[in-house]
C-alpha cells in the first residue's frame, strides 16, 4: 500500500521531529479541557496585540456610560455597516479593539468576514441601519461579525440533507454568526446578548451582506454557534426560538486549533529546516482550521517515519497520538448550533423564490420592538426575578482584560 503522506518532499529530521511534537503536546497538553486552552489563548491573543495592559495601550472614544430609566426606556439603536474585519492591519479601527476587549472568543477576520456594531442613541427610539464609521459619540451595545465560511459542522449538514457542503453553495447562500457579542454590562443586567442575537438575523444585514460583495448572494441560512457547548448549561440563544431554531450539537470530533503567535512560529521554525511553508499556509475560507489540520498531520508523518527505528520517538508518537485523540472525544466542546431562515417555512425558498422576499417581523425595527416589550414590559426572560429594572439602569464596559485577570472569572460571554 502506498504512503497516503508520500506527497511531502521532505520530512525534519528525528531531533526536529521530537522538538516540534513536544511544542504541540506543550501547547494542548498545558491546559485541562477547552474552556481552559480558550481561556488561555484569549491571554495570549490579547498580549500579542497590546491589549492585555489595557491602561497602557487602549484609548476608548466611544461614549463610557449611559443611564436607562426602565420606567421610560426611550431610546433607539443604530446598527453601523463599520467594515470588513481584516487581519494583519498594523493600526485597527477603535471598534475592533473595543471588540477584542468584550468578547472572550479571539477575533480573527478573513474573506467575507464583515462587522456591524450596535449603539444606543437618543436620537429616535426605533432602530436605523447606516453604513457608516461609528461615532464616538454614542455608547456601544454590541457586536456583530459575518462570516461566509463554514466549519465541519454535523449538525448544519444533517439539517440541510447535505454530506458534503460544496464551498461554492456556502459561500453563496450561507452567512455565520461568527460574533455576536453584547458590551458588558448591558449583556448581563438586561439580556444583551438576546438583542444582537436578534440584530444579527435582521433583515437589513442580510440586505446588505447579499448585495455588499462583487458577486451577488442569496442567502438561504444563518446560522451561529454557542461560544461554549457542552461545558456550560445556557446560551444567550436559548429562549429565542421564534427567530433562532436550535438544531443540534457539533460533533466535537474537531480539536480547537493552535493559534497566534504558536501557529506562526511553529511554521517559521519547520520553514528554517527547509519544509515547504505552502503546506501549512493557506487562504480563503477556513485557513486557519486547514492550517492547523496540515500541522498536525505533517508532525504526525514525522513520528511514524522515524518510529520504526526509535523506540523514544515511537513512545512520543503513542503520546500525541493519545492527546489529540482526547482533544477529538471529550476535551474538546459540542458546540449547540442554531439557525434561522429569516421566517420562512424551508430554506430553499429563499433560493428558487423568482423574486427577492423578506418578512415583516424580521426588520430591524420589529426585532428591537420586540426586544423592547420582552425586557422593558413583559419582563422574561428572567428578568422579574433579577430585579433590575428596579432602579435606573447604569451602563458601562467591562474589559474582559481585567476580568481574565481574576482566576474565577466566569468567561461565559
Amino acid at each position: 500500500m502506498s504512503d497516503q503522506f508520500s506527497r511531502y518532499k521532505s520530512i525534519l529530521d528525528p531531533a526536529d521531529t521530537f522538538f516540534a511534537a513536544n511544542f504541540l503536546l506543550g501547547y494542548f497538553g498545558s491546559a485541562e479541557d477547552a474552556p481552559d486552552l480558550m481561556r488561555k489563548q484569549k491571554v495570549e491573543d490579547l498580549k500579542r496585540k497590546n491589549l492585555w495592559e489595557t491602561k497602557q495601550s487602549f484609548e476608548n472614544i466611544f461614549k463610557t456610560e449611559e443611564v436607562i430609566d426602565p420606567t421610560n426606556p426611550n431610546f433607539g439603536i443604530n446598527v453601523y455597516a463599520a467594515g470588513p474585519a481584516v487581519d494583519g492591519r498594523k493600526q485597527k479601527p477603535p471598534h475592533e479593539r473595543l471588540s477584542e476587549l468584550t468578547t472572550t472568543h479571539t477575533v480573527s477576520g478573513g474573506w467575507g468576514t464583515y462587522n456591524f456594531v450596535v449603539t444606543l442613541t437618543r436620537k429616535h427610539t426605533t432602530a436605523k441601519f447606516i453604513k457608516d464609521e461609528v461615532p464616538s459619540d454614542e455608547f456601544i451595545l454590541g457586536f456583530v461579525q459575518f462570516d461566509s465560511g463554514v466549519l465541519n459542522n454535523r449538525a448544519i449538514k444533517t439539517y440541510l440533507d447535505i454530506p458534503n457542503l460544496n464551498p461554492d453553495f456556502v459561500n453563496e447562500h450561507l452567512v455565520c454568526g461568527k460574533g455576536i457579542v453584547p458590551t458588558q454590562n448591558f449583556g448581563n443586567l438586561l439580556r444583551g446578548g438576546k438583542l444582537i442575537a436578534l440584530i444579527a438575523i435582521s433583515n437589513e444585514l442580510r440586505d446588505f451582506y447579499n448585495h455588499n460583495f462583487k458577486k451577488p448572494r442569496r442567502l438561504a441560512v444563518f446560522y451561529t454557534t454557542s461560544l461554549y457547548g457542552s461545558s456550560k448549561q445556557s446560551s444567550q440563544y436559548d429562549q429565542l426560538d421564534r427567530y433562532l431554531k436550535y438544531i443540534g450539537d457539533t460533533s466535537g470530533k474537531f480539536p480547537l486549533r493552535i493559534k497566534e503567535p504558536q501557529r506562526t512560529q511553529l511554521i517559521n521554525w519547520m520553514t528554517e529546516r527547509g519544509m515547504d511553508r505552502s503546506e501549512f499556509v493557506f487562504s480563503g475560507s477556513n485557513k486557519a482550521d486547514r492550517s492547523h489540520d496540515a500541522i498536525t498531520k505533517f508532525v504526525r508523518h514525522c513520528l511514524k517515519k522515524h518510529s520504526y527505528k526509535d523506540e523514544n520517538i515511537k513512545d512520543l508518537l503513542k503520546r500525541y497520538e493519545l492527546e489529540m485523540e482526547s482533544w477529538r472525544h471529550g476535551r474538546t466542546e459540542r458546540k449547540r448550533t442554531y439557525v434561522s431562515l429569516w421566517g420562512f417555512d424551508r430554506w430553499e425558498d429563499n433560493i428558487i423564490n423568482p423574486e427577492y422576499e423578506s418578512k415583516d417581523e424580521y426588520d430591524l425595527a420589529a426585532m428591537f420592538a420586540y426586544w423592547k416589550t420582552k425586557v422593558f414590559k413583559k419582563k422574561d426572560w428572567g428578568i422579574r426575578q433579577s430585579g433590575v429594572l428596579k432602579d435606573k439602569i447604569n451602563l458601562q464596559y467591562e474589559l474582559i482584560s481585567d476580568d481574565l485577570k481574576d482566576p474565577t472569572f466566569n468567561q461565559v460571554r
